[in-house]
């Protein structure tokens, strides 16, 4: 199944609301010129909300600076401190921590080979890394090679694709990945992904989901036993 181009432009249209602002787009964009800041923005996002993940990425460049030599010399502690606001501060501290360390160590301290390298190989080093997964690998790889080649799945992603009935209900990560990007035909709006995982956010919620006014309804199964 692939989705129309009126069906993608209903989903824009429905949430475009949700946008991020103009600010925080363009903080974002400048985060992802730099990957080793994006990996670790990456990380502060794991199981926690968009404006957490902000206040955690802020204090901790503020407070003591995001780059791997910085950070592996930082004191746990004060990492801790600045990226508090982030929840499960101390794993994501000590996550932080060793990674600086090993991309330092392996890497001399720089991403910029993932830039030149097949998608593959980078999501093979990445995973190797500790407290690295899939989604985390995927975020890198998308930046750089686009969602067609890692499309990032998470909870509310998940959520869509076994609503909609495009995966069976113990469907693991890749199946997911897969399943989803071929509801795109990869020549539309390169934000459609981006509006799509609003959709799945915003409007497929986990507790009282909005099917009614949902763009989707007629194509989803979980939607069309609920309107």
């Amino acid at each position: 199944m692939k989705l129309p181009d009126k069906i993608l432009k209903e989903i824009k249209e429905k949430c475009k609301n949700y946008w991020w602002n103009e600010k925080e787009e363009r903080r974002y964009n400048e985060i992802k010129r730099d990957l080793f800041k994006l990996l670790i923005f990456t990380i502060l996002s794991q199981n926690t909300s968009s404006a957490n993940t902000w206040k955690a990425y802020n204090n901790l460049e503020k407070k003591i600076g995001v780059t791997p030599y910085i950070l592996a010399n930082a004191d746990i502690r004060d990492i801790e401190n600045a990226i508090k606001p982030g929840g499960l501060y101390k794993i994501k501290a000590r996550r932080i921590k060793e990674v600086a360390k090993e991309v330092i160590a392996r890497w001399n301290g720089s991403l910029e080979w993932i830039r030149k390298s097949k998608e593959d190989e980078v999501r093979k080093l990445l995973l190797s890394l500790r407290g690295i997964g899939r989604k985390t690998a995927d975020v890198i790889i998308s930046s750089i090679h686009g969602c067609k080649n890692a499309f990032v799945v998470d909870t509310h992603m998940f959520r869509i694709a076994k609503r909609l009935g495009i995966v069976e209900e113990k469907a693991g990560y890749e199946k997911v990945s897969k399943a989803l990007a071929n509801l795109f035909d990869w020549e539309n709006d390169s934000n459609a992904i981006s509006y799509f995982w609003l959709l799945a956010k915003y409007i497929c919620r986990a507790k009282k989901p909005r099917c009614k006014e949902c763009p989707l309804r007629n194509y989803c199964k979980f939607g069309r036993d609920r309107v």
